[in-house]
């Protein structure tokens, strides 16, 4: 079993990772960049310094002296730091350096088309130096040199001098995890009320559903078909009880006289036994009627009419009309069926077949004279095929057109029959996308089902 996740936590998580990529991504391109201008970085630093010392050269008195602020002067005395300077004379004689140097340095050659001369770069390991020489107004050079860093040492320095940046970063890092936690929440909490409305269907409250107000709409689907299950399960909850009730009421009078009937057998001690046999046989039809009406309403709900196999109903007419006409015969009743060779539709064959013998065996019940079945292909373009039982009776009165459609609904209590057939017939044919209705003042029902597209799905075998 997969354990339980939070989904709070979760977006947490991957907020957070977001942050940490974006972090790292941040220092690994910083990292970059510095070490692409670290090359350049010695070559400007000893630039400056020889543009500052050309500044602070005085040739005033006939000798070169360079005249530095007292903060510098403190530098080039210092032995422990890294920068030094000599001064040359036109004649590339040294006539002055820096404190901290034991020895002048080498003299460089300075173009006098360019102030300063190029970076060089002199010795190996801890004797490396970067040195420039600048050439003064007067001819006088001056050499500077910086004795050279490791470039992991500066590298990690300018790391040290912005790590102030990231703990500045820090809070703000913190302040965002805890507006994710705030907002997630925020976010989430039409979920938990939604997850309270789901927990109050049941039983007693079938028809509530979840409302879809202020859910994101990512949830939206889901809460959507969440209802139409629910809904669903209300209409197979409603269809149940239904046929709870209507088992109940319609089997309390035939087993009212089947107790009566073993009453009376166990006090006279004969048995009528043909009667017997007829009220089992009764109860056994009802009972089976109900089964298939359940099974029926129950497998509308499954597929729509769309998605079901195309057959041929033609062929399902005929085997309808195989099965009652025994029957008809045995009452001396005649059937005519007019159907064409292939009619398509999609549905589901059994259903269909069970639709139309209902129709049949409720002509030769309560009808009269000859008995037909005949199919109208639509013409008009409204792409509805009719199927049309009728018989030579009278038909239904008048304003009980659509009651006899009605479970246990009969127009003569003294008839046979369970009043169930064309209760079946309708919910056959609503779960097919049509209907079912009888002719005013005929005895001809008519029954209406869309034909659909064919041959997108395999037929059924012998369709």
């Amino acid at each position: 079993m997969t354990r339980p996740h939070s989904l709070r936590l979760r977006l947490l998580g991957v907020m957070f990772a977001v942050f940490a990529l974006g972090l790292g991504a941040s220092f690994a391109s910083y990292r970059f960049e510095v070490h692409n201008i670290i090359g350049g970085l010695e070559a400007r630093t000893v630039q400056n310094q020889a543009r500052d010392l050309l500044d602070a050269l005085d040739t005033s008195a006939g000798t070169p002296r360079v005249s530095l602020p007292p903060d510098w002067s403190r530098v080039y005395a210092d032995p422990s730091r890294q920068f030094t300077y000599t001064v040359f004379d036109r004649d590339r004689r040294p006539l002055a350096w820096s404190a901290n140097l034991p020895a002048p340095l080498e003299y460089i050659p300075v173009d006098a088309k360019a102030p300063i001369g190029p970076v060089e770069f002199t010795g190996v390991g801890a004797s490396r130096r970067t040195v420039v020489a600048a050439r003064g107004p007067d001819g006088d050079v001056i050499v500077v040199a910086r004795k050279g860093i490791s470039r992991d040492t500066l590298i990690d320095s300018l790391f040290e001098e912005d790590s102030e940046h990231v703990s500045v970063l820090i809070p703000f890092a913190l302040l965002g995890l805890a507006l994710i936690w705030l907002i997630s929440g925020w976010s989430l909490r039409p979920i938990e009320r939604a997850s309270r409305e789901a927990a109050r269907v049941g039983p007693r409250q079938p028809d509530l559903r979840i409302s879809a107000d202020d859910l994101p709409r990512e949830i939206e689907p889901l809460v959507e078909a969440v209802n139409g299950a629910l809904e669903r399960l209300s209409r197979a909850y409603a269809a149940e009880r239904r046929l709870t009730a209507d088992a109940a009421h319609e089997l309390r009078t035939p087993l009212a006289v089947l107790n009566l009937r073993l009453q009376r057998a166990r006090l006279t001690g004969t048995t009528d036994w043909p009667a017997l046999e007829r009220e089992l046989a009764q109860m056994g039809r009802l009972v089976d009627q109900l089964i298939d009406l359940a099974r029926k309403e129950s497998l509308s709900h499954e597929r729509q009419a769309q998605a079901l196999p195309v057959l041929n109903l033609s062929r399902l007419v005929r085997e309808a009309a195989a099965q009652v006409l025994p029957l008809m015969e045995a009452q001396g009743r005649r059937l005519d069926i007019d159907v064409p060779d292939t009619v398509q539709l999609r549905g589901r064959a059994d259903d269909l077949r069970d639709m139309v013998r209902n129709l049949l065996d409720n002509a030769l019940v309560h009808g009269r004279g000859t008995v037909s079945a005949r199919i109208l292909t639509p013409t008009d373009g409204s792409e509805m095929v009719t199927i049309e039982v009728g018989d030579e009776g009278p038909g239904v009165p008048p304003g009980q057109e659509d009651s006899i459609f009605e479970r246990f609904h009969r127009l003569n209590a003294q008839a046979p029959g369970s009043g169930l057939g064309l209760a079946i017939v309708r919910q056959v044919a609503r779960s097919h996308g049509g209907d079912a209705r009888i002719l005013p003042g005929q005895g001809r029902i008519i029954v209406q089902l869309p034909v659909g597209a064919s041959g997108e799905l395999p037929r059924e075998r012998g369709g």
